[in-house]
């Protein structure tokens, strides 16, 4: 059996959503309750940006804007999980991982699959 290649850019697409909720739902609620001396607000704001960016590059002809906002949040993923204080068999780690993967998926590949 072949793979359905022209279901190709749907599933990228659904990637970059599955992201975007994946982003809403853990860092969203930090940017509703502010607090400008915690690094954790920056931090899930710069995630909030990049994380619609990498959405809005879906729809840009040129790849720059998927690739940049990839560059930031893989690396931001890292560091997430580098400072990571649980258990490495936990639920929140696995999905951290998921993402910092994803992330690193549109770094390489931008908008290639278009």
């Amino acid at each position: 059996m072949r793979p359905a290649k022209i279901l190709l850019p749907l599933a990228t697409f659904f990637m970059r959503l599955g992201a975007g909720f994946y982003l809403y739902l853990n860092h969203f609620p930090d940017l509703l309750a502010p607090s400008f001396q915690r690094f954790d607000f920056y931090l899930s704001a710069i995630f909030a940006i990049f994380g619609l960016l990498l959405i809005l590059g879906a729809f840009a002809r040129k790849q720059t804007l998927t690739v940049l906002s990839a560059l930031i949040l893989f690396a931001g993923s890292l560091y997430k999980i580098f400072t990571f204080a649980g258990g490495l068999e936990s639920h929140s780690f696995l999905s951290l991982l998921l993402f910092g993967v994803i992330s690193f998926f549109f770094l390489c590949n931008g908008n290639k699959n278009r």
